[in-house]
C-alpha cells in the first residue's frame, strides 16, 4: 500500500517548522497538480518527494547553499538517487529484517567548479563514497581504522576522487545519515 504524508504530519515527524517545510516544498518541487493555496486540498507526499525536499532543506539550512545551488545540486544528484534507491521508502521485507545495508555508508563529496561565460549557472563536482568494509585495529598510540569504499564521481574531470578532496572548499552529505533519520522519524524508531 502507498503511503502518502501530508505537510503538517510530515512537519511533526520530522521536527520542521511547518512553515519553513511548506517553503521547502514549493521550492524544491514542482506545483501541487491537485491545486494551489484555494482548492482546499492539502498536498499529499510520496517517499522520493519528502525525501527530496528534506535533502534540499539540509542544503539550504545547514550547509548554508543558496536556493539556486541547492536545487542544481538536487538536479545533479537525482538521477543517481534513483538508481541507488533514496527515493524509494524500504519495503516491508526489510523493514522486518530492519536492514538497510546497501544504503549504509554513503558519503557524498562536492565542490563548486569554475564554469566560465554562464552568468547565474552553478557547477558541481561529487565524489560519492560508498562505505564496502571497515577494518579496525590498534597501535601503541592511535586506533587505526581501515575503510574500503566504492567510488562514484559525477562531473568530475580528474581520474582519481583524491584531487576533488583536495579541494578547500569541498562539503560534505552524510546521505546514509540523513535517509537513516527521515525513515527512523517517519517509523516512530528513535535515531
Amino acid at each position: 500500500m502507498i503511503h502518502f504524508y501530508t505537510n503538517r504530519e510530515l512537519s511533526e515527524k520530522l521536527d520542521i517548522n511547518l512553515a519553513r517545510w511548506k517553503r521547502w516544498s514549493r521550492s524544491f518541487l514542482p506545483p501541487d497538480p491537485l491545486g494551489g493555496l484555494q482548492s482546499g486540498y492539502a498536498r499529499q507526499y510520496l517517499f522520493k518527494d519528502l525525501f527530496k525536499v528534506f535533502l534540499g532543506g539540509h542544503l539550504l539550512g545547514h550547509l548554508k547553499l543558496s536556493l539556486p545551488q541547492s536545487r542544481q545540486i538536487l538536479a545533479d544528484l537525482s538521477p543517481w538517487l534513483i538508481k541507488a534507491g533514496f527515493f524509494e521508502l524500504p519495503g516491508l521485507q526489510e523493514r522486518k529484517t530492519s536492514t538497510i545495508g546497501h544504503r549504509e555508508g554513503y558519503r557524498i563529496y562536492f565542490c563548486s567548479t569554475v564554469q566560465r561565460g554562464k552568468k547565474n549557472r552553478f557547477q558541481f563536482a561529487y565524489l560519492i563514497r560508498q562505505t564496502r568494509h571497515i577494518q579496525r585495529g590498534r597501535s601503541p598510540d592511535a586506533e587505526l581504522v581501515t575503510e574500503t569504499y566504492a567510488e562514484t564521481r559525477l562531473h568530475c574531470d580528474g581520474p582519481r576522487g583524491e584531487e576533488l578532496l583536495q579541494n578547500p572548499t569541498v562539503l560534505l552529505i552524510n546521505l546514509s545519515g540523513l535517509y537513516e533519520q527521515v525513515h527512523a522519524a517517519l517509523n516512530h524508531q528513535p535515531r
